[in-house]
């Protein structure tokens, strides 16, 4: 396995379940309630995290397609500066993964070589709050144990 079938299984990983839960999975049948919950002000809400997420994953896309940035300074990553409804933050963060697929797919082997760790990272990044955003569903009482991954 090559470094690019290496950043395109783990982009797979984030929207199917594998021997974890991918994020597409850890917000599936969330309402828009239950993604705006906090257990107190210090904690991020789901819908902050997706925010977050999709903040992050545009930016460094735009940058791996070298897309000028709008270099507008920004107050907070988590928050929903779209102004997006819940069922569109699902989709817009879904569509963001999918679309890292198919530049990661599209592009020659050079260019992600040079940007695997970018890559990586973001991946990572992605199943660091996949994890809070499973715990804060569990503190919730939405997370259904049988949407987990059986080993």
């Amino acid at each position: 396995m090559d470094t690019k079938e290496v950043l395109l299984a783990q982009m797979d990983a984030c929207l199917e379940n594998t021997w974890f839960v991918s994020l597409s999975q850890s917000i599936q049948g969330l309402t828009a309630e239950d993604a705006d919950w906090k257990p107190s002000d210090e904690v991020n809400s789901i819908r902050e995290i997706v925010n977050h997420l999709i903040f992050y994953n545009e930016r460094h896309l735009n940058r791996f397609k070298n897309v000028p940035s709008d270099k507008k300074q920004v107050e907070s990553t988590f928050l929903n500066k779209d102004g997006l409804t819940w069922h569109d933050a699902r989709e817009r963060m879904t569509k963001g993964i999918e679309n890292w697929r198919i530049e990661i797919q599209n592009a020659d082997r050079k260019k992600v070589e040079e940007q695997a760790e970018v890559i990586a990272h973001l991946t990572i990044h992605i199943t660091y709050h996949t994890g809070q955003i499973i715990f804060l569903r569990k503190l919730q009482g939405s997370w259904n144990t049988e949407d987990g991954v059986k080993g």
